[in-house]
């Protein structure tokens, strides 16, 4: 994907990925309400089964299974992170085995379009890879009155990859913030060239060529 020896990339793999939810409010139909919050709960069981390695998940024996009910039908959107799309389809195909008079639309199109679809009334889901701002939070809660629900449905990992024919054998977290931070939390200086992360002879000139997610994006934000 990447052609140039030159090239460093950050791409997001399977952080922690928040599923921001507009909790009922009554702004929202009632058939609105129930779709939303049964998507959610499947979300919510989704998680348990991929944290199970980690630990056990305890369920209430008094809990009876789930049973299908009849008139559940209308709309429900999905806006926000791209690296949740192909979760959300699944769990959205799934979902409609039992509804299928649900129409249920999924668009990612990165992490900072979720929070003003949800206070834009234009989504009841937004997947998200990284945790709301508390600005966010705060225009959501002036909106409706209560904070937005967050539900955690999967674990997330950012990787920084480099062309093949590249020499360099690893990189400390350190230099990555100093190549792709506009911060530098972790003391470092700018690097430009090769030479700043140890390479030496011809490389020791080069400049980097940084690649990596649109700013709409949560890996964006996360790295920058």
């Amino acid at each position: 994907m990447f052609n140039h020896p030159r090239s460093l990339a950050v791409c997001a793999h399977s952080g922690l990925r928040l599923l921001a939810a507009a909790p009922p409010h009554p702004a929202l139909s009632r058939r609105e309400r129930v779709l939303g919050l049964r998507l959610l709960a499947a979300a919510v069981v989704a998680w348990a089964i991929v944290s199970g390695h980690a630990q056990a998940v305890k369920v209430d024996p008094a809990i009876p299974p789930y049973a299908r009910v009849e008139g559940v039908a209308g709309n429900l959107n999905s806006i926000g992170s791209d690296t949740l799309n192909n979760l959300m389809t699944l769990w959205s195909e799934s979902f409609r085995k039992f509804y299928p008079n649900v129409n249920i639309q999924v668009e990612g199109k990165g992490s900072n379009t979720a929070p003003p679809a949800l206070i834009e009334k234009t989504a009841q889901l937004g997947p998200m890879s990284r945790e709301m701002k508390s600005t966010e939070m705060d225009e959501f809660e002036k909106r409706f009155g209560y904070k937005p629900t967050a539900v955690r449905v999967a674990i997330d990992a950012l990787a920084v990859f480099v062309h093949k024919d590249n020499p360099i054998a690893g990189l400390t977290l350190q230099q990555v913030d100093a190549i792709f931070s506009s911060t530098y939390k972790r003391g470092g200086q700018p690097i430009q060239v090769w030479g700043g992360v140890g390479l030496t002879g011809d490389w020791a000139n080069r400049p980097l060529s940084l690649y990596g997610r649109n700013s709409a994006s949560g890996t964006y934000a996360w790295i920058i």
